[in-house]
C-alpha cells in the first residue's frame, strides 16, 4: 500500500482509484481494490516534496552517519586499548608469579658479586624477599 502512495506521489497522472475501508478490528485500510461493499472511493492528497527540505534532511543524515562512524571508531579504539591493558596486566601477573615461585622454590638466594662470585642472602633476608615477591604477586594478580 505504501508503494501505491509513493507511486502516486512520483507519478500523479498515473494514480488510480483509492478505496478506504475499515477492517474487522477497526483499522482503516487503503487499497487499490475495494475490500468490501462498504469501501468508499477516496481522494488522496499528495504533497510535493520541498527540494530544500530534502537537501536539509540529506545533510542531517550525513552528519548523523558521520557522528555514528566516529562513535564506532572511538569504541573500537577504546576496545583495543582495553584489550592491550588486559594483556599487559596478564603479563605483569605472570612475571610476578614466576618471580615468587623462583624465590619460593630456591633453597638459598644469592646475588652475583662484583667479581662474579655469589653473595648469599641470610635466611631473614631471603624470607623478606619471598614475602615481598608474594605481596607483589597478589598486587599484580589479585590472588
Amino acid at each position: 500500500m505504501a508503494g501505491l502512495l509513493v507511486a502516486s506521489t512520483v507519478f500523479p497522472a498515473q494514480a488510480e482509484d483509492i478505496y478506504k475501508s475499515v477492517d474487522a478490528q477497526g483499522h482503516i485500510v487503503y487499497s487499490d481494490r475495494p475490500s468490501n461493499s462498504a469501501a468508499q472511493k477516496t481522494d488522496v492528497a499528495v504533497q510535493q516534496a520541498d527540494p530544500k527540505e530534502a537537501e536539509r534532511l540529506a545533510q542531517q543524515r550525513m552528519l548523523l552517519k558521520a557522528e555514528d562512524d566516529e562513535r564506532k571508531r572511538q569504541e573500537l579504539a577504546d576496545n583495543k586499548a582495553k584489550a592491550q591493558q588486559e594483556s599487559n596486566k596478564k603479563a605483569q601477573c605472570q612475571n610476578a608469579r614466576n618471580h615468587y615461585n623462583v624465590l619460593k622454590d630456591s633453597r638459598r638466594i644469592f646475588a652475583p658479586g662484583a667479581d662474579g662470585s655469589r653473595e648469599y642472602y641470610t635466611d631473614a633476608q631471603a624470607d623478606a624477599m619471598r614475602e615481598e615477591a608474594r605481596r607483589a604477586m597478589i598486587a599484580a594478580c589479585g590472588t
